[in-house]
């Protein structure tokens, strides 16, 4: 058993090594002004991936732990992933209802990391593994995003406030070595400074989807703080923001 967790340790801390020299090398890259779109998903890909051999190189080492006989025992960890139902919740769906909007389902619950609202990162990442669903996308809109030449998806996106933001996302899926993920991005940094009252590190969002004319449309919620009050149209209007017509 020694030997096979010795391994298994070894072969994450090489994959470390050759992921790191390859964000080197896109990083390098991507100083360059002149840097195209497609180097720059691929430089924050590899970040999402070193990141995930990082954690799969944690997960390689065995908790253990001491019975009452003084014996090691493996310990698993379980994570409570229940799915909030409360006024948050209830209020948006309220909301697509009354915009005439269509098709919600819930994509993913999650919690906000420090990756998650960096500038420097400027995206939010949804690990295929950990989605609710993946029925939210026509045939055409999965080509589109997941071709490495193409911008990706261009998706509208509402707030916590309610209110949609007034720049337009774009839905990538990027292919990882271990899994792959939905990442909304371009215009994210911008949304969390917008919505940075509860939008912080530790806060649990729920991310919908939804229709609206046919378009794909996304929603973020903060399932664990109250509900926010939509503003007039004049005043969301003159804050910058609209809402959905």
């Amino acid at each position: 058993m020694g030997n096979k967790n010795s391994h298994v340790a070894n072969v994450a801390t090489h994959d470390q090594k050759l992921t790191k020299k390859r964000v080197r090398s896109v990083v390098n890259r991507h100083r360059n002004d002149d840097v195209a779109d497609t180097n720059e998903d691929e430089y924050y890909r590899l970040k999402l991936e070193e990141l995930a051999n990082e954690k799969l190189s944690l997960f390689a080492c065995e908790e253990n732990d001491v019975d009452e006989d003084g014996k090691r025992k493996k310990v698993k960890r379980v994570v409570d992933r229940e799915i909030v139902s409360n006024e948050v919740v209830t209020r948006l769906k309220e909301f697509v209802d009354e915009i005439k909007g269509y098709d919600m389902k819930l994509v993913i619950q999650k919690t906000l990391f420090e990756s998650d609202l960096k500038r420097s990162q400027n995206r939010l990442n949804m690990p295929f593994k950990q989605v609710e669903t993946h029925d939210f996308l026509t045939d055409e809109e999965i080509r589109i995003g997941s071709n490495a030449d193409k911008a990706g998806i261009e998706v509208r996106l509402v707030g916590p406030n309610m209110q949609i933001f007034k720049k337009p996302m774009w839905l990538k899926i990027w292919n990882m070595q271990s899994t792959k993920n939905y990442v909304l991005k371009t215009n994210w940094c911008d949304f969390v400074e917008a919505n940075k009252k509860v939008l912080r590190e530790r806060a649990t969002i729920q991310v919908w989807s939804f229709r609206k004319d046919e378009q794909l449309c996304f929603a973020v919620a903060c399932v664990d703080k109250p509900v926010v009050n939509r503003t007039s149209l004049e005043d969301a209007s003159s804050s910058g923001s609209s809402l959905i017509a």
